[in-house]
């Protein structure tokens, strides 16, 4: 049936606005049309169902799903308000215009089928006119959309996106098509139809390709509208049933990913009771810790890898890929898809094979999502054609965070090298030499690095009054490994109590009790030992009464305020830094002396990233007298890693000749025209002291731990 509104000699002499639809094209077009839609919507509905049971084939995921209004706003957040795509300007700027174009096309869409379909006469008067304008303005600014990111992919190319495949052409022309003929066949109608249009002002752009017909027979224009919105209407179709099988599906697969998001701190990793498992009698024989094989992933690590689009934003903000050394947290997640996805195949064929009855062989295949079809282990270490055909690549990450942080579709890659990393030091027993040694030593001693006797002797050096249990103190100092064994940073701690006694705080220590937190063993896979050593120190914590926790490491204090609660632990953290912020705010602590250096806040990861602390560094400096404050080219939650993350403060790969994480920010810092970096965390001051030497450039540029300008200036 042809849907008409009336005739247009009768609209125009009305002042109602609406126009003819489904003009030229006939009632077995209409049929046609939607029975076409019909197929679209079942070849959707096909490889949508795949990739579910490609996602439903994963362990459960250990965060539990809830809290739903938290999920539904960050959906609305991320989804309509693009905030993480956005905040790149070029690629926000093109994918926005398509997103929003889309979105107002698809609504326009929506309302035509209403009016027309339905019986509900929506389409017409004002409202007409201002969804007409509002289709037509974003069909041209999809377009633009489009041409933008075809010119940066294709022309200029940035360093950071992966080669270009025949996908990337087809999803830009296959949109691209879809407008262009839906702006020839809107002009074709304006130009053709025997009364014309009266409201054609109200479509801009259909009215410049109305121009293309101007003075066109209507016996050949005719014939070319009707092809024209055939085409346009095969395109729309082939792009719904290509979504599940395309890029297109991150239309549906990121939002997902969002709205499911582990919801807990970006500091803290999911796990299991190991003592606990091991005690249970009903532990699995084929039970694994990490992930070790595809059929170890959760299906929130799975929609995870369906989730990702390629677009190497990863990379390039990655600071191990940017200095060229074998790390690349995209293919660590487009290696991981194509071995599951492949995994899953084999396991489909061993199934079959089994239905079939061919061998017990295939049977017992069947059962394992992760064997192929002879029944062996898809180990992913070592997978050939893949990244890991390196097995050190796993090693390289710093877990800085930068990855996730820049990452839109919401892929948290940290947590996967980490399972990673679990199922090779415990199921496997793998693991950097230089790192075996420093975990054994952490095993033996208590730390990673020499003899506990030691943290006692700078404790009594230092008079640090000593918290006992069932003491208690308002500020408990936890002094941490790196600064009580490493000489050159004992001022870290005797600056920081030198001010706490000038204020007339009353602090204390856990003596002998203090251990390490369990951030090296966490952080390098040795999931076993870090739960015991975080026991152990949860007990030792929880027996004295403090108000507060104070740390100088970020990674400590990543470590009780994300990672204890697990164990119940629960304590007020806070970082040096916040501290010293707030008693120069109040006025208890008075800075007088000027501290006359070009000095700019080096920003550690796990202070700015995962805890989203960058104020209090900034307003410390601000604070110094004489001091100017310079800036990195990065930083707050962009700083660029110092190279101590992920366990490297303990162990030194090979990299050949590629550079090294802590030269470039320090030549960041030249740039910047600071002679001093000061710094929040006692690895970061290691790490550039380092680079500094590397690049001849400590003669020019010191790094200083911030407390020790607080100090100076304070005159204490």
């Amino acid at each position: 049936m042809q849907e008409t509104h009336g005739a247009m000699d009768a609209m125009a002499g009305s002042a109602e606005a609406s126009r003819e639809l489904m003009w030229n094209m006939g009632t077995l077009s209409h049929v046609l049309m939607y029975a076409l839609m019909v197929v679209s919507f079942v070849i959707f509905g096909i490889g949508l169902a795949r990739r579910i049971r490609f996602w439903k084939r994963g362990r459960p995921a250990g965060e539990p799903v809830g809290d739903w209004g938290r999920r539904l706003w960050i959906l609305l957040r991320e989804t309509f308000w693009q905030r993480q795509t956005r905040r790149r300007l070029l690629p926000g700027l093109f994918h926005s215009l398509i997103f929003y174009s889309f979105l107002v096309l698809f609504v326009t869409t929506l309302i035509v089928m209403v009016d027309m379909d339905f019986g509900l006469r929506i389409y017409h008067g004002p409202f007409y006119l201002g969804v007409t304008l509002a289709a037509d303005l974003a069909g041209g600014l999809l377009l633009l959309g489009l041409v933008i990111a075809a010119v940066r992919r294709y022309l200029a190319k940035p360093g950071f996106l992966p080669p270009n495949q025949g996908v990337d052409a087809a999803v830009l022309l296959i949109l691209g098509g879809i407008v262009l003929t839906g702006f020839v066949a809107e002009g074709a109608r304006i130009a053709l139809h025997p009364n014309g249009d009266p409201w054609r002002a109200y479509s801009p752009i259909g009215s410049l390709f109305a121009g293309l017909f101007a003075g066109a027979d209507p016996g050949v224009g005719r014939p070319i509208h009707f092809a024209t919105w055939w085409v346009h209407a095969l395109g729309t179709f082939t792009l719904i049933a290509l979504i599940p099988f395309t890029k297109f599906f991150h239309m549906l697969s990121i939002p997902t990913n969002q709205f499911l998001a582990k919801l807990a701190p970006a500091g803290s990793l999911q796990r299991e009771d190991i003592e606990a498992l091991f005690a249970s009698d009903d532990i699995d024989e084929d039970f694994a810790i990490g992930v070790a094989e595809p059929r170890h992933l959760t299906w929130k690590q799975r929609l995870d890898l369906s989730a990702c689009i390629d677009c190497g934003r990863c990379d390039d903000v990655c600071p191990v890929n940017c200095v060229d050394q074998p790390l690349s947290p995209r293919s660590l997640i487009k290696d991981l898809e194509r071995l599951t996805e492949g995994s899953d195949a084999d396991f489909r064929a061993a199934a079959q094979a089994a239905s079939e009855g061919s061998s017990n062989d295939a049977a017992g295949a069947a059962g394992n999502s992760s064997t192929a079809a002879g029944g062996q282990p898809l180990p992913i270490i070592g997978a050939e054609d893949t990244v890991f055909a390196d097995t050190e690549f796993i090693w390289y990450c710093r877990t800085c965070f930068a990855c996730q942080n820049i990452c839109p579709a919401g892929i948290w890659h940290v947590d996967q090298f980490m399972e990673l990393r679990r199922a090779q030091v415990l199921m496997e027993g793998q693991l950097p030499t230089e790192a075996g040694r420093a975990l054994k030593t952490m095993e033996a001693q208590g730390n990673p690095f020499g003899a506990q006797a030691d943290r006692m002797d700078l404790v009594e050096r230092l008079e640090i009054p000593i918290v006992g249990p069932g003491e208690e103190t308002d500020v408990l100092f936890w002094i941490g490994c790196t600064t009580t064994f490493d000489p050159e940073k004992h001022k870290i701690a005797e600056d920081m109590i030198a001010i706490m006694k000038h204020l007339g705080v009353r602090f204390g220590h856990l003596g002998k009790d203090e251990s390490c937190c369990g951030d090296p063993a966490r952080v390098l896979g040795e999931e076993n030992l870090f739960q015991a050593t975080a026991k152990q120190t949860v007990e030792a914590l929880q027996a004295r009464k403090f108000q507060q926790l104070l740390v100088t490491c970020p990674h400590g204090y990543n470590v009780f305020k994300n990672e204890y609660p697990q164990f119940g632990g629960h304590f007020e953290v806070v970082h040096h830094t916040e501290l010293l912020a707030r008693w120069i705010r109040e006025g208890r602590l008075k800075l007088t002396r000027p501290v006359e250096v070009r000095a700019a806040f080096h920003d550690p990861c796990y202070l700015g990233r995962y805890q989203g602390i960058t104020a209090p560094p900034r307003e410390i400096l601000r604070a110094l007298p004489g001091l100017d404050v310079r800036r990195f080219g990065r930083e707050k939650q962009e700083s660029f890693c110092c190279g101590a993350g992920g366990g490297h403060y303990w162990m030194d790969l090979d990299v050949g000749e590629a550079d090294r994480v802590d030269n470039c920010r320090v030549r960041e810092a030249q740039a910047s025209g600071a002679e001093t970096i000061a710094v929040g965390c006692p690895m970061c001051l290691q790490m550039l002291t380092d680079g500094l030497k590397q690049t001849d450039l400590d003669e020019k540029i010191r790094v200083r731990e911030i407390v020790s300008l607080v100090r100076e200036a304070a005159g204490i």
